[in-house]
Formats: structure tokens, C-alpha cells, sequence
């Protein structure tokens, strides 16, 4: 328990100092970039700092993970607390267990975090910007479910409102009927239609027959499921969607046999590929020496911190490459992902084999 804490600490101190660095630099660059476009009113001003801190912590949650370790570790082995704490026998797995124990404890709240709005601080912070929800609105949806084809003119995630609304009934191949509206709100999982016109087709043309049947209805559902955030993310070329509504589209997406590779790379991405993060501290721990003389220390730190973005710039592509179709999800995501892990657990064998 006192290793526990004597290391921990150590680490831990290390990651806040690095992480308040990069979330003060993130915010400042944002807020040089966006100086001339500033809310006037000092409330918006503070939920644009809000915003963009919490939108930072993608990048910088990861990131500081993983430069705290190969801090960590180059400062204890110069200053010989790493050789002391093994020459009275601790292990080096001993050692690197506080490590590992902390970083998989915050990626699992990241992860926690990607299941809530959090994800979606990156667009509140632009709308803030530009003092609409301009950004927000998607236009010329068309969304299939079970025999029905729904066209939104115009759909607004953040009310939960559409507008000019069509819907399409085919039967064997062949328009049954021909629905639309002006607007149309979510409520109660259904897409609801207000002030519908309805067509209905005849099953048979004849000369000098009613081709045309109208009906007008005050509601209209459709599209069940089919959340607004949902649609706005899989059918347009957003970046992110939070676990709860992937899982909510994958859901509806499953039993419409439509097409899920999209949502299964945002989960895959979300969910999964964070915690390649505490895994890392393993490779860093093996390669890491028991003397400070056995290795430049400089050196080896620069290869360290090289390693380490190399190794999440290469995740956070392939996972960009996922959601944008190019890749398989479970090769480009899941294989990386698994291959790795694997990796770590070799590494983790041979640690306290390795001098």
C-alpha cells in the first residue's frame, strides 16, 4: 500500500503538471484563433472556455497519460529511487502496477465520459462561435425503415425538430403512398409528423378512376429509434457520436439490415481503443534500465516520448480511417487494437526477468 502511494503519487503529479500544460496551450490557441469572433456577453465567454477545456481532453487526457509515464520513469531512475525500490525487493511489476492502475482508472472515466454529451463539445463550442445552430442544422437526409423511404429537407439535432418532411410507403417494388409535412418534432422514440398530407395510390390504374386519394391527419409516427442525434451523425460526415447513441443506432440500424460499419468503427473507437493507453506503460517499463548509467537518459527519453505519439497517432488514424469507411472496423480498429494488447502481455511476462 505505501509503494502503492509513494508511486502513484509520483505519477499522478506528473500527469496534472502535464495535462494542465496541454489543456492551457489548447485553450490558447483556440482562443487567439477565435479572438475577433468572442461572445460579447461574459456568461458565453465562460461556456466557451467550459466547452473547449472539456472538448481538450480528448487529445489532451490520452496524451498526458502517456508523457506522465515516461516522465515517471526517467526521473526516478536519475534521481535512483527506481534502482533503491529494487534493491530492497520490490519488482519491477510492482513498481509499474500504480502506473498502470491509475492510467486505466482515467481511461475508463474517458470512456464513461464518450457515453455521455461530453462528446459533442467540440460542436457547442462552434455554435458559440458563430452565435447559431447554423452548424448543427444537416440538410437532404433519406433514411430507409422497414418499407418506408423518409426524406428530411432540413433536420436539427439540438431541437429535435425537422422540416419539410416526406415519406415514401413502396409495396412489392411498386409507391403505395406518399406522406408530408412541414415539420416534424421527436418525442417519445417516434419521429411524429405534424399537419400530415397523406396520398394513396391506387393498387390499379383505370380510365375515368380516382387515381389520387387524400387523407389529412394531425400526427403522423415514423422512424422509431431513429434519434435525431443518431441520424445527423451516421447519414452526414460528423466527427464523433457519444456510446449511448451508437448503441441506439446500431439497434435501429440491426434490424432495418442496414449498413452498421460506421457506428461499429464508433464504438470500436470510443469504447475499446482508448485503453491502449495503460498497455503502453508495459512497453515503457521493459525498455526502461535498473541503473541510470546503463542508458543516456536524455536520449532515451526523446525516444520514449517519439514512441508514444507515434504509437496514438497511428490508433487515432486508423480509427479516422474506421469512421470514414476506408478501413474495415475490426481490421483497422480491432486488429491493431488486439495485436498490441498481446504485445504488452508478452512484455509484461519477461518484466521482472529483464535486468
Amino acid at each position: 500500500m505505501r509503494l502503492f502511494r509513494f508511486v502513484g503519487w509520483y505519477y499522478f503529479k506528473y500527469f496534472l503538471i502535464v495535462l494542465l500544460a496541454l489543456e492551457l496551450f489548447f485553450v490558447g490557441i483556440d482562443s487567439l484563433k477565435y479572438a475577433d469572433k468572442m461572445p460579447d456577453s461574459a456568461n458565453m465567454i465562460i461556456l466557451f472556455f467550459t466547452y473547449d477545456i472539456l472538448f481538450a481532453l480528448n487529445y489532451t487526457l490520452p496524451i498526458s497519460l502517456l508523457l506522465a509515464m515516461v516522465l515517471f520513469y526517467i526521473a526516478f531512475i536519475k534521481s535512483n529511487q527506481y534502482t533503491a525500490l529494487l534493491s530492497i525487493g520490490f519488482s519491477k511489476c510492482q513498481i509499474l502496477s500504480p502506473i498502470f492502475l491509475i492510467s486505466l482508472f482515467f481511461t475508463a472515466v474517458y470512456v464513461g465520459l464518450n457515453a455521455t454529451p461530453f462528446v459533442y463539445m467540440e460542436e457547442k463550442t462552434q455554435n458559440l462561435i458563430y452565435k447559431d445552430n447554423s452548424l448543427s442544422v444537416s440538410e437532404h437526409l433519406l433514411v430507409k425503415y422497414n418499407d418506408d423511404y423518409v426524406y428530411f429537407d432540413k433536420i436539427n439535432p439540438l431541437l429535435q425538430k425537422a422540416q419539410n418532411i416526406k415519406v415514401f410507403r413502396l409495396k412489392d417494388k411498386t409507391l403505395e403512398s406518399y406522406a408530408e409535412a412541414k415539420e416534424a418534432f421527436f418525442e417519445d422514440k417516434y419521429w411524429i409528423l405534424h399537419d400530415t398530407t397523406i396520398y394513396e395510390m391506387p393498387l390499379s390504374f383505370e380510365l375515368g378512376a380516382n387515381a389520387l386519394n387524400t387523407t389529412r391527419l394531425e400526427t403522423f409516427k415514423t422512424l422509431k429509434n431513429f434519434r435525431p442525434k443518431v441520424l445527423d451523425t451516421i447519414y452526414q460526415n460528423k466527427p464523433a457520436v457519444s456510446i449511448t447513441d451508437a448503441l441506439l443506432s446500431l439497434h435501429a440500424l440491426v434490424r432495418q439490415n442496414a449498413d452498421t460499419k460506421k457506428v461499429r468503427s464508433f464504438l470500436y473507437v470510443f469504447a475499446i481503443l482508448p485503453f491502449f493507453v495503460p498497455f503502453l506503460s508495459v512497453l515503457i517499463a521493459y525498455f526502461s534500465p535498473s541503473l541510470a548509467r546503463y542508458e543516456n537518459l536524455a536520449l532515451l527519453g526523446l525516444k520514449f516520448i517519439i514512441i508514444t505519439l507515434v504509437v496514438w497517432g497511428l490508433f487515432f488514424a486508423l480509427g479516422k480511417f474506421s469512421i470514414s469507411g476506408i478501413l474495415i472496423p475490426e481490421i483497422g480498429v480491432l486488429s491493431p487494437f488486439f495485436i498490441f494488447l498481446a504485445l504488452s502481455l508478452w512484455y509484461f511476462k519477461k518484466l521482472n526477468k529483464r535486468l
